[in-house]
């Protein structure tokens, strides 16, 4: 079953680009087939580290430019594989509605296919409380996975204390998840970006310093382990069941 893995965050600068870099070489090394749209047209930069099976999509406020968007989905229905969609900053309301005027959601339930939320968070207020207003607008019919970026904010303790995060949290318990995303030391990601290298190629780079690239491989495995752990990439997770009141969640949600 094919999913559509919607890579957010709202705000610019929260760690998005680099975390789909990841999941799509998550993907390369764990033998997911996949598909990468990079939504984000004024800085492609992720399609730029992984060119193949890549492509672009734009969301727009013209109307003549509203059915760009549906390349996404389209890929997702006649692919069967994990399509990632790196998402611009500020388009949370062009994505809403995206979603609900062409009622993705329902009619990717009939084509099979799902769609899920990673929401990169840097700990700022607003970043929390763009994942807060995307949680509560779709709730239960969209799973969300918020990612506390530690590259950015080592310490998210002040979290448990947050009683609106904390009564969303256990009123979506079915359909949110939490994991962490690690930091990659800065001068190694300087490296990394300044020769366009994906993290495969680095990974096999002769002029990377061997401690740079055992400190890259942890920070890879690391949140290789996250992504795991969300089991949204795990085969038999896949199919849609039904909660007690009919409510549609992904099995994966309710693990």
């Amino acid at each position: 079953m094919a999913r559509i893995h919607l890579i957010d965050g709202e705000k610019g600068g929260v760690g998005k680009s680099l975390f789909a870099r990841v999941m799509v070489q998550f993907c390369i090394d764990k033998n997911q087939p996949y598909i990468l749209v990079d939504a984000d047209r004024s800085n492609p930069d992720v399609k730029k580290f992984y060119p193949e099976n890549a492509y672009e999509a734009v969301f727009s406020e013209a109307l003549s430019k509203t059915h760009e968007a549906d390349l996404i989905f389209e890929l997702a229905r006649k692919s069967d594989k994990a399509v990632i969609v790196n998402l611009p900053a500020q388009v949370y309301s062009l994505v809403t509605n995206w979603i609900e005027k062409g009622r993705l959601l329902e009619i990717a339930d009939r084509y099979g296919v799902d769609v899920c939320k990673w929401f990169i968070s840097n700990g700022g207020y607003d970043s929390v409380d763009f994942f807060k207003k995307s949680l509560s607008k779709f709730e239960d019919k969209l799973p969300h996975i918020f990612v506390k970026n530690k590259g950015m904010t080592e310490e998210w303790g002040f979290l448990d204390s947050e009683r609106e995060y904390q009564d969303l949290k256990q009123k979506y318990k079915k359909s949110m998840q939490e994991i962490e995303f690690s930091l990659l030391y800065p001068g190694d990601r300087y490296y990394i970006d300044s020769k366009t290298l994906s993290f495969e190629a680095a990974r096999n780079s002769d002029e990377m310093a061997a401690m740079s690239q055992q400190r890259m491989h942890t920070f890879l495995e690391e949140t290789y382990l996250q992504i795991e752990l969300t089991e949204m990439f795990a085969p038999n997770k896949q199919p849609k069941t039904k909660d007690k009141d009919g409510t549609k969640v992904s099995s994966s949600a309710t693990a």
